[in-house]
Parts: C-alpha cells; sequence; structure tokens
C-alpha cells in the first residue's frame, strides 16, 4: 500500500513525549502524547502551519485527481483549498488534518477514503468519520480505521464528545437516540469511493475484500473495525514563560504535559466502557495548545493562503 510522502515531514516537527497504554490488553489500543514546536517559551505555530502546507492535496484529494494534475501545481493547490471551509468559520479541520497527517506518517496507515474528498461544496460537510484509514497488522490481517478529532479547551470534555461520536456512529443513532447512517453507511460508501491507487499488487486480496465485502468469506482476511482519536485540548503555560530559562521551559512543559496524560490515562478505558466499545482497537493521538480556539483557525489559516 502507498502512503503520501508527505505525511512523515509533516510530524516530525512533533516532539512524540509518551507512549500510554489504554488497559493491560494491547488490542484495546494506546494513546500517544505530542507536543508542538517550541521557539522563544512559546508553541510555534508559524512552523506549523509551513510544515502542514504540503499535505493540505494529501489529505483533501485523491490519488487519481493528484495524478490527473500532477505537471499543474497551482491548480491542484486550488483544487485542494476548495475542499475547506473558510478559515474564521471553521471549527474542526485542523484536527483533521492532524489526523490524517499522524495516521499515515505515524501509524503506516494509508487513507482509503476522506470525509473531504465527498464534499460537494466547500460548505457541506458529510456525516460520519472524518476519514478511513487501511492497517496492516500483518499478511492477512488488516484493521479499518475510522477517524474522529476533537480540539476542545477542555481535555475532559474532548474526550466525553469523541467516544460519544463513536457510540453513535457505531450504533447508527444521534444524541437523541434517533436513526441516523453511521458505520455500515460509511462503509458503503467505501466500495464506491475507495482509493484503489493506493493498493500493489500484493494486496489484490484486501483489496477485493473492500471493493466486494459480500464476498469476504472466500479470502483469508481478518479484518476488524478500529478508531483513531486526535484530541487537540488547551494549557496554560504563561507561569513557566515568566519563571524559567529558555532551556528549563521545554523540560518544565514536557513534564507537566505527561503528568497530566499520567493523571488522565485511566479515564480513556473508562469511557470505552461507559459507551460499551470493548472489542475495538483505539489509536489516540494526543497535543496541547496554547489559546486553541484562536490557534487552530490561525494555523489553518495559514496553511490555506
Amino acid at each position: 500500500m502507498k502512503l503520501n510522502p508527505n505525511s512523515k515531514n509533516a510530524i516530525r516537527q512533533f516532539k512524540h513525549l509518551k507512549h500510554f497504554c489504554i488497559s493491560e490488553n494491547k488490542d484495546d489500543g494506546c494513546l500517544n502524547l505530542f507536543l508542538l514546536p517550541i521557539n522563544a517559551r512559546q508553541f510555534d505555530y508559524s512552523y506549523v502551519s509551513e510544515n502542514l502546507i504540503e499535505s493540505v492535496a494529501d489529505y483533501a484529494l485523491s490519488w487519481k485527481i493528484k495524478k490527473k494534475y500532477r505537471d499543474k501545481s497551482m491548480t491542484l493547490s486550488k483544487k485542494a483549498r476548495e475542499k475547506f471551509r473558510e478559515a474564521q468559520q471553521n471549527d474542526g479541520e485542523l484536527g483533521e488534518l492532524l489526523l490524517f497527517c499522524f495516521l499515515e506518517g505515524y501509524l503506516d496507515s494509508p487513507k482509503i477514503l476522506t470525509k473531504l474528498e465527498l464534499k460537494t461544496s466547500n460548505k457541506l460537510y458529510v456525516n460520519g468519520s472524518d476519514g478511513v484509514h487501511l492497517k496492516k497488522i500483518s499478511d492477512n490481517k488488516y484493521q479499518l480505521i475510522f477517524g474522529e478529532s476533537k480540539t476542545y479547551s477542555d481535555l475532559n470534555n474532548a474526550f466525553i464528545n469523541a467516544f460519544q461520536s463513536i457510540y453513535e456512529f457505531v450504533n447508527e443513532i444521534n444524541d437523541k437516540g434517533q436513526d441516523k447512517s453511521g458505520i455500515n453507511f460509511e462503509k458503503g460508501l467505501i466500495s464506491s469511493n475507495i482509493e484503489s491507487d493506493i493498493f500493489e499488487e500484493d494486496d489484490e486480496n484486501i483489496l477485493n475484500v473492500l471493493l466486494y465485502p459480500e464476498d469476504k468469506g472466500n479470502y483469508d482476511i481478518t479484518l476488524d473495525d478500529a478508531f483513531s482519536i486526535f484530541i487537540g485540548y488547551e494549557i496554560d503555560i504563561e507561569k513557566e514563560r515568566r519563571l524559567y530559562t529558555n532551556d528549563e521551559f521545554a523540560i518544565e512543559i514536557e513534564s507537566k504535559i505527561i503528568k497530566q496524560i499520567d493523571e488522565y490515562q485511566s479515564k480513556v478505558y473508562e469511557l470505552v466502557q461507559r459507551y460499551d466499545l470493548i472489542g475495538y482497537t483505539f489509536y489516540v493521538f494526543l497535543m496541547p495548545f496554547t489559546e486553541i480556539a484562536e490557534k487552530r483557525k490561525d494555523i489553518l489559516k495559514q496553511v490555506l493562503e
């Protein structure tokens, strides 16, 4: 399977601080904590924007479209940006872009579908997951990973809303308990909109399973549903900026963030149990921001300029 080469470059700017297991069962998944780049005792958001620009087309457009316009870079860039809503009205698309980069660049799981590709206008959202990626575990074992991103000021609210959304997606209901399209509808979209260009000759069997799920029994392949979550949340670093030198600042911020997630770690598995999601694997990516409501829009605005 093919990965977009820009994804690994996009996440190299973030420092991986710690890997946490969700439970004692490795198949329940993990949390990975990352830190934004630091410059002069503050997070360097301009640097983040610069390093995300090349991933916009990879995230927003299919391999087929990118191939069609590979010799027309300006047209390709324009088409990718048309997929995004106006930055100042946007709340979620930065998290979705970062989740895409982590899934491809860190988890080596190529996208087979993103909801941006299904937009019919730049203001229309497609209901469902933020994207679907495929992870190869072994020659005959794969995971279909549905993405969910939340960028909230409060870490606890971000997690609760993420798991609530996944619960509704799995059970195909809304927050009022009414029926709505969910995971089975999304799987139907996969077979009709699959990114077949990511597959190599050796991937023919899994491609056939995805294209024709009714024929799954004809292949010796295990395909489990899994979920990935990007959580962007807010922290206050003003005290550390005042008290510590540049070298000390980075050390103190890393310690503060790790301690916060250490204390929160057990709550994640509690949410898995509360929403009856035991059995699914969760890949969670965590990243703290300052003034997240403002910065998520500023970053995306610079990316789309």
